[in-house]
């Protein structure tokens, strides 16, 4: 199950502990084949198990309110522990909070746990407007339904692609920036795409849909104001180049060079040497990670275009053409600069 209190078992209310012993009689009911009218009678038997006061009041109101609901999320096979959480008669395990952040980690992730079930949009919809009261009645909790209320369709379309609380908690600006901006694009830049690699895991068939999703997002990671403009400017700008760029496992310092929000540099060189030093270990450093061939493929096509001038730019790409299959080789192995050259031929021993 996906929320086993094991810890608070000792602990248990009362309430808590007939919820779950009806709740799973329930279950046993379902696997017999019993009807709903059967279910119904069960429920009500739940509420029966309650001590007499405010439980089993708040209990029976709430099984007559959203029966179909409950039979939904039953079908559904949400664990005990989840069902009698959601109606308050269980509590979540929830660590020190310190603030909203802590109470968007919280409930992003117990949102992102029940998403994972498949449960189709109806029952998570009904489970966002639930989510609040895994926290004690009080500040906390008035504080999610704010947020909830605030944020309702952001956190849906969060879910639905599978963001990590960490970044869907920044990117409301719940929780403060994972990086600190500053003036400045390049950095500002490099730290986004940085924090999204770290954040992220790419597949194939994930991939390119939430790598889109992300870059409609990314600019919420910067304060509202010139930052989060800057931003905006350069992913509407570059949008499909970052698409494939990030598709292809480019570097954050790549990236940024490429889409000119870094300074590409302008290099001053006499010699065919000269060049090749600049050039193979920008190339170097351009490769942060194990890349593909495929990648640094992807990197050789474009990594001409972050020179500054055109005479640069020139000279690149001939140069490219001139020791291509030696380039690929020597990347993938990280040869030293000093080595690769002399084996491109253009420097000397």
């Amino acid at each position: 199950m996906l929320f086993i209190f094991t810890q608070l078992l000792a602990q248990d209310s009362l309430q808590c502990r007939a919820c779950k012993s009806g709740m799973q009689a329930i279950y046993d009911l379902l696997d017999s084949g019993a009807g709903k009218d059967l279910i119904e009678l069960g429920l009500q038997e739940v509420c029966e198990m309650y001590p007499e006061g405010e439980w089993k009041t708040e209990c029976q109101a709430f099984v007559a309110r959203e029966y179909e609901t409950i039979i939904a999320m039953l079908e559904g096979q949400f664990p005990v522990e989840t069902l009698c959480t959601l109606m308050t008669a269980c509590e979540y395990p929830i660590p020190p909070i310190n603030g909203v952040c802590d109470v968007c980690l919280i409930g992003f992730t117990f949102l992102e746990d029940l998403f994972s079930l498949d449960l189709g949009l109806d029952l998570m919809e009904y489970v966002i407007d639930y989510v609040c009261y895994i926290f004690p009645e009080g500040q906390w909790r008035d504080e999610c339904i704010i947020f909830i209320n605030q944020e309702y369709e952001h956190l849906i379309k969060f879910l639905d692609n599978q963001f990590p609380p960490e970044y869907a908690c920044a990117a409301l600006e719940a929780c403060d920036s994972p990086f600190t901006p500053v003036d400045g694009a390049c950095l500002s830049c490099e730290g986004a795409f940085t924090f999204l690699y770290d954040i992220f895991e790419f597949d194939s068939e994930t991939g390119l849909k939430v790598i889109e999703t992300a870059l409609d997002y990314i600019c919420y990671l910067f304060p509202e104001g010139s930052q989060r403009d800057t931003c905006d400017k350069f992913v509407n700008q570059e949008y499909e180049e970052l698409v494939h760029y990030i598709s292809n496992e480019f570097s954050p310092k790549a990236i940024c060079l490429l889409i000119n929000a870094c300074e590409g540099p302008d290099p001053e060189y006499q010699t065919e040497c000269e060049f090749c030093r600049i050039f193979y270990q920008m190339a170097l450093d351009l490769i942060e990670f194990d890349a593909t061939v495929e990648t640094i493929e992807e990197l050789l096509e474009h990594i001409c275009d972050i020179f500054n001038t055109p005479k640069a730019q020139n000279v690149c790409t001939v140069f490219i053409d001139k020791n291509y299959e030696k380039l690929l080789e020597s990347l993938i192995q990280k040869y030293p600069t000093e080595v690769a050259c002399e084996a491109f031929g253009a420097c000397i021993a």
